[in-house]
């Protein structure tokens, strides 16, 4: 397996010599984990007024900064280890930690720093070969109540 040091750092802890963890893809050329990161941020309506007398709503003729919506994000996490046991307890600690309040994940090829929380998880699918090397992949889900900030 590729040493993937400093790929992926979690609450300022290094995911791959932490946990054996990982950003995956569900496909090979896939790029679902960026995209999901990096999708354009909504922003928030701004706020109107309507009168009836009037067509349309009003406006200040100098709008506000733009303000974004919380998302959710979606990623793929996988954990690898030499035998499913060490999978099973890679796994929990992972899970313990991105449980356990705000997430703050950093990407190495993206600038920004996310703040998460922890809002579910898929099942794991699990792979263990003839050696016991077993990999683990599943999708967690976070919410990102201040996006952008």
């Amino acid at each position: 397996m590729t040493d993937l040091t400093g790929y992926v750092t979690i609450n300022s802890k290094d995911a791959w010599t932490e946990y054996f963890a990982f950003l995956c893809e569900d496909k090979m050329d896939d790029n679902f984990n960026f995209e999901e990161l990096q999708k354009p941020l909504e922003m928030k309506e701004y706020t109107t007024v309507e009168f009836r007398e009037r067509d349309g709503e009003e406006l200040p003729d100098e709008l506000p900064s733009p303000r974004y919506k919380a998302r959710d994000v979606t990623l793929y996490i996988a954990v690898y280890a030499s035998t499913l046991l060490e999978y099973n307890t890679r796994r929990a600690a992972f899970m313990e930690a991105i449980r356990a309040g705000w997430v703050n994940l950093k990407v190495k090829d993206l600038p920004a720093t996310y703040r998460f929380y922890y809002k579910g998880a898929t099942d794991a699918k699990v792979i263990t070969d003839v050696t016991g090397t077993t990999i683990g992949r599943w999708k967690v889900k976070f919410r990102e109540p201040k996006p952008g900030v």
